[in-house]
């Protein structure tokens, strides 16, 4: 069995290595533009005399901060070391060899790699263009699925299934089929017919909503996720989970960062302004992209994306090349502070210009 491994963004540090750019800008993971919530770095400051205990096993206070973020009760949630912890979990609870999982041709590749390494057969569903095609996915139900994996928004697109196609999946999925929603960029949507799937979980008890801390609210570092589902899912996820998965630091400054609705909505606002501007420039220099719902943006450079993506490398400004993926003319990216994102501009139409 061929398990490819995750291929994670270049850090500023081998960078700086390779090619001896002092202050590298990254604009190639998704992050947080402008670093961790403050409330949590408060948080973290405070807590370095303490990293000698355990932390709670249950992450109890983080578990009870999201409920009021999320609008729940905190016994529908699982904490989790990211929510890469909570897919692991949900493909060693569900998944048996040769079960089928269903998953989109172009989308997050940690799904295909945590299903396989739990010997699951994998369906892949035709894209609509860059979306998910949610009348394909309705297709496959009837191979006897047992999970269905759903990024909305999506990366690497960063487009979405609007609210009638989740609300009819819902309607439609089989009651021995998982239906894994991740809403990891959900909050950064402006489409007026994007709405998160948190309110269906109580009509459909075979449906998991998967969110994290890593790009709203800058806990990359930190690893700080969750899933959100009824008894029937979480009880079979609990049994399986590490008793300290989540690190003191994590819990607490997760717990912090959501309730800092000022840095959370400072970040939304940063993003927005950073994709209104690289559409702006985008156009001015007749390069087509894909309106993104996130905090990315997928911009098609050509026959030369992979020139200009590695000579952007060379004078230390991080995209993302998306070869393996089949787009092979495109390259994402990350949404990064004003000046940032004016050095990318810059650079960019000057690559463009030879």
């Amino acid at each position: 069995m061929h398990i490819p491994p995750y291929a994670p963004g270049l850090s500023k540090e081998e960078i700086s290595r390779q090619f001896g750019v002092e202050k590298p800008v990254k604009l190639a993971s998704n992050e947080n533009a402008l670093g961790p919530s403050p409330l949590a770095q408060e948080v973290i400051n405070d807590l370095r005399d303490q990293v000698h205990l355990y932390p709670d096993p249950t992450a109890g206070e983080l578990r009870q901060a999201a409920a009021r973020y999320f609008g729940c009760e905190a016994d529908r949630i699982i904490a989790g070391n990211g929510s890469d912890e909570i897919i692991d979990l949900i493909c060693k609870a569900f998944i048996f060899p040769g079960d089928k999982v269903l998953i989109p041709e172009l989308t997050f590749s940690y799904y295909k790699i945590a299903s396989l390494a739990c010997g699951a057969h994998i369906i892949h569903t035709a894209m609509d263009g860059m979306r998910i095609d949610g009348a394909s996915i309705e297709q496959a139900l009837n191979q006897r699925i047992k999970i269905v994996f759903i990024a909305n928004p999506n990366n690497p697109t960063g487009t979405y299934l609007h609210r009638e196609s989740i609300q009819r999946l819902v309607t439609c999925i089989p009651v021995d089929t998982l239906l894994v929603i991740d809403e990891a960029y959900g909050i950064f949507s402006r489409a007026s017919d994007f709405s998160s799937a948190m309110d269906l979980i109580e009509q459909c008890e075979n449906l998991i909503i998967l969110h994290t801390l890593s790009k709203s609210h800058g806990l990359a570092g930190l690893r700080v996720g969750f899933g959100i589902a009824t008894g029937y899912v979480l009880d079979k996820l609990y049994r399986i989970k590490p008793p300290f998965n989540l690190n003191l630091l994590a819990i607490k400054a997760g717990a912090a960062a959501l309730s800092d609705s000022g840095f959370l909505k400072k970040t939304l606002q940063v993003t927005w302004d950073g994709l209104d501007y690289l559409y702006g420039e985008f156009a001015r220099l007749g390069l087509p992209y894909v309106e993104s719902q996130t905090n990315f943006v997928l911009v098609r450079i050509g026959k030369e994306a992979q020139r200009v993506y590695e000579e952007l490398l060379k004078k230390g400004i991080i995209t993302r090349y998306l070869r393996g993926k089949g787009l092979e003319e495109y390259i994402r990216i990350s949404i990064g502070l004003p000046e940032e994102n004016n050095v990318l501009i810059t650079n960019l139409e000057e690559l463009l210009c030879r």
